[in-house]
């Protein structure tokens, strides 16, 4: 039977999601492909905005055709996307995990690939916001709408923490699904942080090569 840390309930479950959730996360490829998919999606739909861009625009057969190849695209740039991010990391974590003779699970690989995917949830809303919203946000100052003052307030402390949230959802997912101390997940983590900076680049070249793609 799989060994599991116990981490207590907290109220940290509101960003980092509930421990239980960590614990359900299987290692079956119809859920990883899922997961592939809904990071797609995210990856498109937040790299521009699709309703200025008028994407799914036209006649039904039009329409149709953009949204098939929308989810053709949004599978194979996911794919790229949480392979490419996740796949070294979880050879670092099974190497760390070989040499400290901790419990690591033999598929982690896929676990963490699916945390990975949930993680995009956290960036969902202000993501949406600040592409959806209509607003001009360049355009923002002391004679906007104070609504729209403390929505950009709201949004430019929220952005930068966002990415810090993503690694402690993969922290937690390390600590529920492994035996590693913590000094060995701190570094997992911060290998993952300066991995994720390099791999978003290449990421973001693919999602403009998609989107490009799926303009013609």
């Amino acid at each position: 039977m799989e060994k599991i840390s116990q981490i207590p309930a907290s109220p940290m479950d509101f960003f980092l999601f509930p421990v239980w959730l960590h614990r359900k996360i299987s290692i079956r490829l119809p859920g990883l492909l899922i997961a592939f998919l809904f990071v797609g999606c995210f990856d498109l739909f937040f790299y521009a905005n699709f309703i200025e861009q008028s994407v799914f625009s036209g006649g039904p057969g039009k329409v149709l055709l953009r949204i098939v190849l929308f989810l053709i695209l949004a599978f194979v740039v996911g794919a790229i996307d949480v392979i490419f991010t996740i796949c070294p990391l979880s050879d670092f974590l099974e190497m760390i995990g070989r040499r400290s003779e901790k419990f690591v699970h033999k598929r982690i690989s896929v676990i963490l690939m699916k945390s990975y995917a949930i993680s995009h949830i956290l960036f969902i809303i202000p993501y949406a916001v600040a592409f959806y919203s209509g607003v001009d946000w360049a355009q923002v100052g002391p004679v906007s709408a104070k609504q729209i003052r403390m929505l950009y307030a709201a949004l430019a402390t929220l952005m930068p923490i966002l990415p810090f949230l993503q690694l402690g959802v993969l922290y937690r997912t390390i600590s529920i699904r492994t035996r590693i101390q913590t000094f060995g997940k701190m570094i997992v983590i911060c290998a993952a942080y300066f991995w994720m900076q390099l791999s978003g680049t290449a990421v973001i070249y693919v999602e403009s090569l998609a989107y490009s793609l799926l303009l013609k």
